[in-house]
């Protein structure tokens, strides 16, 4: 699988995507990258800023896919 069918997979599900959790579980090393991709691709993500413990991060959810282009 690609990174990004590995990541959009994930966010289709409704998984909690972060940087770390995207490294972790070897989808991608570099996520911006990625979702800017899927973005490019038509995918409408929003990128949520969260704090924690051990400091702020930004999670990803996928909100709607491309629209058809046929007719």
């Amino acid at each position: 699988m690609t990174k990004e069918s590995l990541v959009l997979s994930a966010l289709r599900r409704g998984m909690r995507v972060t940087r770390k959790t995207a490294i972790e579980r070897g989808w991608c090393e570099n996520l911006t990258a990625t979702i800017s991709r899927l973005r490019k691709r038509g995918y409408k993500i929003i990128a949520i800023k969260a704090n924690s413990p051990d400091g702020p991060y930004t999670r990803y959810k996928l909100l709607a896919e491309p629209e058809s282009r046929a007719a």
